[in-house]
């Protein structure tokens, strides 16, 4: 019984981190109009360069700024170097994270039967607990519009999730781009 409560948590515990591998959100100026937003040009801002390299240095900043590009043609803006509507750029900022879960078992034995008027009650009880401790890397990855005119944020979105340091070049470019759409599916911000 104690295994199959252990193997059960265990399972739970996998399918639930398996769902939210990432959370995506986006902030943004209400008073700008993004619907006058037609053109981009790529505006490099300051990166944390050893969250950059363990993400794969310029190989990820290849992917992100493709990704980043095609998604934006594909909601009809043109890249421009001249005199674009905003300036596009990203950060990624990666940190060492530790989960501690702790898990309480219990099993037990308690019989009961009457003796006399009163009669007599016994049981066995036990239990155990068990710790799991697990280090990871958690990645933030931020792309940011800037308003070229006065040179201020005027969209952010984020992605926020644990990075799988055992995936393949493959499943990592098919990440990058899942996150990419989704982080951009929240431009331009619905009023």
């Amino acid at each position: 019984m104690h295994t199959l409560k252990l193997l059960f948590s265990t399972a739970l515990i996998l399918a639930v981190t398996a769902c939210s591998s990432y959370s995506v959100n986006s902030d943004y100026t209400e008073d700008y109009d993004f619907s006058q937003v037609k053109s981009f040009k790529w505006h490099q801002q300051p990166t944390d360069q050893a969250s950059l390299n363990y993400l794969g240095g310029d190989i990820f900043d290849h992917r992100i700024r493709d990704y980043v590009t095609k998604s934006l043609i594909l909601k009809g803006l043109s890249n421009s170097n001249s005199n674009p509507d905003i300036f596009v750029s990203y950060g990624v900022l990666t940190e060492d994270r530790t989960d501690i879960n702790t898990y309480n078992t219990y099993s037990g034995y308690a019989p009961n039967w009457r003796y006399g008027y009163y009669g007599n009650n016994y049981g066995i009880a036990t239990g155990s607990t068990q710790t799991t401790v697990s280090n990871y890397k958690q990645g933030t990855l931020m792309i940011d519009f800037i308003d070229p005119k006065s040179n201020q944020l005027i969209w952010r979105g984020t992605a926020d999730g644990r990075l799988d340091k055992d995936a393949s070049p493959e499943e990592r470019r098919e990440a990058l781009r899942e996150v990419v759409d989704k982080i951009l599916a929240q431009f331009p911000p619905k009023s």
